[in-house]
């Protein structure tokens, strides 16, 4: 080989001339071939996670380096440690004389190995190897300008895919706070960022799950590519098992590039290798985790979490928001003493329960209850004295009727439960069994705590009626029964 050789004008045109940096880069590693006899030529890309890939080749089949790259992917060889550890170029003169080398000496006489640096790290490797003649000092100084021609080809490409790359994470960024803010809710939210995500970066298992106080846990709250029977599935952030619990606590996030080999990772995907958890910070708090599956090997690398860091922390501080939102919406249609649903809620509660059981031909039935000589438990034992009271009637009717029914505080002393699929004698057995706990668990110094009661039904009243001021109505017909009696029996 002439040592003096340089790249010739109409050469280096084609190879600039090319469509694309991998077409190019091949052009260049054919020049490479062809100034050596019994040469061999490869370039190795190497991904922030030190997993290898070829991405050129000229003499050795692609079939052969598919095997050498997952075997390399298992575990590096010496010479290519070395390159990657000290960003300097290997040079093997005598393979035979290598005793870390991994071939048969008889394949392979010399190497050498240039390292392509970008941001101070190795990003590719160039493996120049010989069968038949040895390679000499000055045909590796010859080999520099290809060398340097190639790195220029391939940090281009890279600097553009870096760059291409950090701008679609910025839209999606983008694209989720403006998501965010046209939400109606934070479920509709998050099922929402996920296709976007899904979309925009090409993930297939994706999971954001939150966290709930009251249970200690995280619930998948939506989810894209897993199977339904995960929806609201929930880990306890006190288990030792799954990254995603292990992201929550650590409060940073944990990419397990082998699943294989991790002790804490609990299976989702068949067939899934690597896992990469978020969490969703809020301050210093941790609101939340987006986790990521692949069924690849090493899928996610250092740039990737770099770049998906601040997305988790978009996502986190959206929904946080929504969260308090949500809350103060809530705290505005809830009584402040007793807990129970307000007045504003009111209209709201009816027509939506009179629209579904108009819907399903369903029945629903409405009771308004009072409490009997309030106004004297607040005369003779004060105030204080009468709102325990209130607070007490709520505690026993929410822990006695159905989650589906409602309890609305409908002023003073008066409360209006909703109980939908409800007909006339289930609400009339139903009060029965309300009135006989509120007596044994309501009580006063004055004695037991009762109740007058009306009840109204959609089925069972005539379609034109109010049937929250008739319920009203019955209720007072009720209390002037109650005080007729009393009159007539003092010892009722």
């Amino acid at each position: 080989m002439n040592n003096a050789m340089l790249i010739q004008t109409d050469e280096l045109e084609r190879i600039l001339l090319e469509t694309t940096p991998r077409k190019a880069v091949q052009r260049a590693v054919d020049l490479i071939a062809q100034s050596i006899p019994s040469c061999s030529v490869t370039v190795l890309g190497v991904d922030f996670n030190q997993r290898v890939h070829f991405d050129a080749t000229n003499g050795i089949p692609w079939g052969v380096l598919r095997t050498v790259e997952a075997r390399f992917n298992r575990e590096l060889p010496r010479n290519v440690l070395d390159i990657i550890r000290g960003r300097e170029m290997c040079f093997i003169e005598d393979v035979g004389a290598y005793p870390d080398w991994r071939r048969r000496p008889g394949d392979i006489v010399s190497y050498v190995g240039f390292p392509i640096i970008i941001d101070r790290r190795v990003v590719s490797i160039i493996n120049v190897q010989t069968s038949t003649r040895r390679l000499k000092p000055e045909d590796v100084e010859s080999l520099r300008p290809f060398i340097h021609l190639i790195s220029l080809i391939i940090a281009r490409y890279l600097k553009e895919q870096q760059s291409a790359n950090r701008e679609n994470f910025l839209s999606l960024l983008h694209e989720t706070t403006l998501d965010g803010e046209r939400a109606t809710s934070a479920v509709e939210y998050m099922n929402t960022v996920v296709e976007r995500i899904a979309r925009r970066l090409g993930y297939q298992y994706i999971a954001l799950l939150l966290y709930d106080d009251e249970t200690e846990s995280l619930v998948l709250r939506a989810q894209k590519g897993y199977t339904s029977e995960y929806d609201g599935f929930a880990l306890s952030v006190h288990d030792r098992v799954s990254v995603v619990v292990r992201a929550f606590r650590l409060r940073h996030a944990v990419n397990v590039a082998d699943v294989r080999t991790c002790s804490f990772y609990l299976r989702a995907v068949p067939g899934g290798h690597s896992d990469l958890a978020l969490p969703l910070m809020v301050g210093d708090k941790v609101i939340g985790v987006l986790n990521l599956e692949s069924k690849k090997v090493g899928a996610f690398s250092r740039e990737d979490i770099r770049n998906l860091t601040p997305l988790a922390a978009g996502v986190g501080l959206m929904l946080a928001s929504m969260q308090i939102k949500q809350l103060l919406r809530e705290q505005a249609l809830l009584d402040g003493l007793t807990g129970a649903h307000n007045r504003h809620a009111m209209g709201g509660i009816v027509a939506e329960e009179l629209e579904r059981a108009r819907r399903h031909g369903h029945d629903v039935s409405f009771v308004m209850l009072d409490i009997d000589e309030f106004k004297s438990i607040n005369d003779r034992l004060g105030h204080a004295e009468g709102d325990r009271v209130l607070e007490a009637l709520v505690a026993v009717l929410r822990k006695s009727l159905r989650t589906i029914d409602k309890v609305i505080r409908y002023g003073g002393d008066e409360f209006l439960l909703v109980l939908p699929e409800t007909s006339q004698r289930e609400t009339e057995l139903t009060l029965e069994r309300l009135r006989a706990s509120i007596e044994t668990q309501v009580l006063t110094a004055m004695g037991a705590v009762y109740c007058s009661a009306g009840i109204a039904t959609l089925q069972g009243d005539p379609k034109e009626e109010d049937l929250v001021q008739l319920a009203d109505k019955r209720m007072y017909q009720a209390k002037i029964r109650y005080r007729a009696q009393l009159e007539e029996d003092p010892g009722y």
